[in-house]
């Protein structure tokens, strides 16, 4: 009985294969970055960055680019495969990339057909180019990688450190929930190198303001659990330059009156190593190092308060303050909130802790 049972599944198996239509990696083009830019007539150009894998001994990876215009994605990519002598897949695809003109316009309609593809995978990194999307494609880079490559390397590179935590899940999470505004990564092709410039802001679906230098790190610190970041910070009126580097912190909210008169109360402790100090303070003794960390947490507090301020007066809420306070606060209506974010009363609480001060003499 045993061997009957198992049987017709076994013939099953073998009868779904015979009818899969397999195809070996040299007869596909391969489809590892997506770039999305207005153009005329409400039309959008779409480039396909795909790699070529060589059959030779090396085993070199290149590239190539596709790219046609449509009222479409979908119809632009199929556009586009008129140039290719072999079939395109989108199952790999790395990255997606948006025009700056095209992302200040709004991006959900184009988000529509990547939402719908089975193919394309949710952790998919979403990117705002400062410029054109088709150029960064297109561009031949230093590192002998492909621009698709590159560019996801350099993000998931960043995530361990300042770079807050953001990929396709995450920003149609966010631009779905009523208590939160999306955020895209920020670059720009400068020469042969692509460059992280900071955090796109959404406002809706529409890229409104950015983030950039070392507010990216104050961003992250507000946001979410850190393991590891590095920050500057700078006293001019003390001459006093601070290279903090191995932050580790974590964060928590607490919220009152949330729907009546909100005040967010969010705490931050957070412990680091001083990697260099150019200053008159020498950290020769526990009172140096107590007055370093007042400092800091002094500055950290400051540029954070004010970052939330411009937010609130932006109207927008990439921290996602309408979602936690949601969490804590019962009969919570996204309409009622909108009014009262921006006059929120929000307080920051910084404890900093040096673990660490170097090599000294």
């Amino acid at each position: 009985m045993i061997i009957k049972k198992s049987f017709i599944p076994i013939c099953c198996i073998y009868l779904l294969v015979g009818c899969v239509q397999t195809k070996t990696i040299e007869n596909l083009q391969i489809a590892e970055g997506i770039g999305y830019d207005s153009a005329d007539k409400k039309k959008y150009e779409l480039t396909l960055d795909v790699a070529i894998f060589s059959t030779g001994k090396d085993k070199k990876v290149t590239n190539t680019t596709l790219s046609d215009v449509n009222f479409t994605g979908y119809g632009a990519a199929r556009s586009a495969q008129n140039e290719s002598p072999k079939p395109v897949t989108v199952g790999k695809v790395l990255v997606a990339v948006y025009g700056e003109e095209l992302a200040k316009k709004g991006v959900i309609k184009i988000l529509d057909g990547l939402k719908r593809h089975p193919s394309i995978g949710r952790m998919v990194d979403f990117c705002v180019i400062e410029g054109n999307a088709k150029e960064l494609l297109e561009g031949t880079y230093a590192f002998e990688e492909t621009p698709s490559r590159y560019l996801k390397n350099l993000l998931e590179h960043h995530k361990t450190g300042n770079l807050p935590s953001t990929n396709y899940h995450e920003f149609m999470y966010n631009y779905s929930s009523k208590g939160q505004d999306p955020f895209m990564v920020l670059v720009k092709k400068q020469n042969d190198k692509i460059k992280l410039s900071g955090l796109a802001l959404f406002k809706e679906d529409k890229y409104i303001d950015a983030i950039r230098g070392d507010k990216l790190f104050l961003f992250k610190m507000l946001y979410e659990h850190i393991d590891y970041g590095t920050y500057e910070a700078s006293f001019p009126e003390e001459d006093t330059y601070i290279a903090l580097e191995t932050i580790k912190s974590k964060v928590d909210y607490q919220i009152k009156k949330g729907m009546t008169s909100p005040e967010i109360e969010i705490t931050v402790k957070a412990k680091a190593f001083i990697n260099e100090v150019i200053s008159d303070i020498k950290l020769q003794n526990a009172a140096d190092e107590r007055k370093l960390e007042k400092m800091i947490e002094a500055h950290l507090k400051e540029s954070s308060l004010q970052m939330i301020k411009d937010f609130q007066e932006k109207g927008i809420d990439p921290l996602g303050f309408g979602d936690r306070v949601r969490s804590q606060t019962r009969g919570w209506k996204a309409d009622k909130w909108r009014e009262l974010y921006p006059d929120a009363s929000v307080d920051v609480k910084i404890k900093f802790d040096i673990i660490e001060k170097g090599i000294t003499e």
